[in-house]
């Protein structure tokens, strides 16, 4: 099944203005290889007239690309594109850009990958370090979502909200640079089937459960039990028919 990135949410964005449009037209470009690593990047001139944009607004597109790490301005030879060992993968745009060039199911494996190396962790070490406050916080999230599945909704603010209030838990400011992905690899779930959110509730309440009662390696292994079942369902709706499953993870 291959969802196209504007059905999910995380694809090219609405070009809610020319800079925004030229940002997004470059970055995809850079991200699909039409525009590759050191070769010499379109002058302003020429960026102006394809897109109709002023000088200021081609400069500030520019800017934005190389704060995501996408190219670089060098003495002499002037603006280059960069690896992609360089580009900020963390940036919301750059994910979407990445996605839009791949296949579904790569891109959400290769999400998962990392999930499931971070948020494990993070619960045991909210489990941990939680103030009561942030356990508050995540059993709001839980009920809120609890609400959005019996009345109907996706849910999907307060699902964002139960793992980023994890993260915040853990006391380690590094971890909360995971929301994006976390916030990616959700949209892409509930997108994809929302029967995801009702099958996986029980699983958040058994992770905020041991993060309540300060058991932080049920915490990590309910964790790792949430997502790795979650990674199955969602794939299983990605794989094509006589496609063979992948080799789980994580065990339940």
């Amino acid at each position: 099944m291959n969802v196209p990135p504007t059905q999910i949410g995380i694809g090219r964005t609405r070009k809610r203005n020319l800079f925004a449009h030229v940002v997004e037209e470059l970055g995809i470009r850079i991200v699909r290889g039409i525009l590759k690593p050191n070769e010499a990047f379109p002058n302003e001139a020429d960026l102006g007239r394809e897109f109709g944009a002023s000088r200021s607004v081609i400069r500030e597109a520019v800017k934005s690309l190389a704060a995501k790490g996408l190219i670089e301005s060098r003495t002499r030879t002037g603006i280059r594109v960069l690896a992609p060992m360089h580009w900020n993968l963390l940036d919301v745009e750059v994910l979407a850009w990445r996605y839009s060039t791949m296949p579904p199911a790569q891109f959400y494996h290769e999400l998962f990958e990392i999930r499931l190396m971070i948020e494990p962790e993070a619960a045991f070490l909210a489990a941990q370090r939680a103030s009561q406050k942030q356990i508050d916080a995540i059993s709001e999230a839980y009920e809120g979502m609890a609400g959005a599945s019996a009345a109907g909704d996706t849910g999907i603010e307060k699902d964002l909200a139960f793992h980023r209030g994890i993260l915040a838990a853990a006391q380690n400011p590094l971890l909360l640079q995971m929301g994006n992905l976390i916030a990616v690899g959700l949209s892409i779930s509930h997108k994809i089937s929302s029967e995801s959110y009702t099958v996986f509730l029980p699983l958040h309440k058994k992770v905020l459960d041991a993060i309540a009662r300060r058991s932080p390696e049920a915490a990590r292994r309910a964790m790792q039990k949430l997502l790795a079942e979650t990674l199955e369902f969602v794939s299983g709706h990605l794989r094509k028919p006589g496609e063979p499953a992948r080799q789980r993870s994580v065990t339940s």
